[in-house]
């Protein structure tokens, strides 16, 4: 790593601020999502109690964040998955 980039995550954001010779840049933060709403059209995992549900893309997701809906795949139809059941999401 370049030691003139320094990384400050934005605890209240879904993003990851590296600072680059003194420019701002935003990037995407990999890894555990909390903010859903924000995740239509990607490509997500899903886990549950560390085990991995599914892979898809994100068809729907609530505006509270609340729950979202995998898009359907071949013979796999769409799927709904729940926050409050403990479901985590992926990118």
């Amino acid at each position: 790593m370049n030691p003139s980039v320094h990384a400050v995550a934005d605890a209240g954001s879904s993003t990851l601020e590296a600072r680059l010779n003194g420019r701002g840049k935003s990037v995407p933060v990999q890894g555990v999502r909390a903010d859903w709403a924000r995740l239509p059209g990607h490509t997500v995992e899903v886990w549950l109690l560390g085990e991995h549900v599914a892979t898809g893309v994100v068809d729907q997701a609530a505006d509270d964040d609340s729950v979202l809906w995998l898009a359907g795949a071949g013979a796999d139809t769409r799927r709904l998955f729940d926050k409050g059941t403990g479901y985590q999401i992926w990118v």
